[in-house]
């Protein structure tokens, strides 16, 4: 992916990966006002939705939110961000964080109802850093498909 750099590609291209990064966009979006209408953001109606879920229930949750997650709202962004012309150390860093916010993320979700409600709050926090995360990726990637010189 080294001599790949969207800054260089073709109008095409340029256009596919915006279109692509506004498609994953509006998906996580839909999410947000998903979770919004279950909990309101409120850490309290968090603990309150997950802490009387089985097992079951949980690993169902984990089935559907994990490869969301993982692979439709991350790894093609990331994936994308690995042909930018930023620096390693922030290809490495977009490379592995935000998977490691999933994995708490769903983790978390197991620890509410089976060791602390207070693990709601770290739902909270990783669900807040993944939309604060896609948004940066949205931003880098795109100022260096349309606003960086070639």
């Amino acid at each position: 992916m080294e001599n790949l750099k969207l800054s260089k590609a073709a109008l095409s291209t340029k256009l596919l990966v915006t279109s692509l990064m506004c498609i994953i966009g509006l998906t996580y979006l839909s999410l947000v006002v998903h979770i919004f209408i279950d909990t309101e953001f409120r850490p309290s109606l968090v603990a309150e939705s997950y802490g009387f879920m089985e097992y079951i229930e949980l690993t169902d949750h984990a089935h559907y939110y994990l490869p969301y997650y993982a692979l439709w709202i991350f790894a093609i962004p990331v994936t994308i961000f690995m042909m930018t012309s930023y620096s390693n150390i922030l290809k490495c860093f977009f490379a592995v964080f935000p998977f490691i916010i999933v994995a708490i993320d769903i983790a978390s979700m197991y620890l509410i109802p089976y060791l602390w409600t207070g693990f709601a709050m770290v739902l909270w926090l990783a669900g807040s850093c993944l939309g604060t995360l896609l948004f940066i990726l949205f931003i880098l990637i795109m100022y260096d498909v349309w606003l960086r010189k070639a």
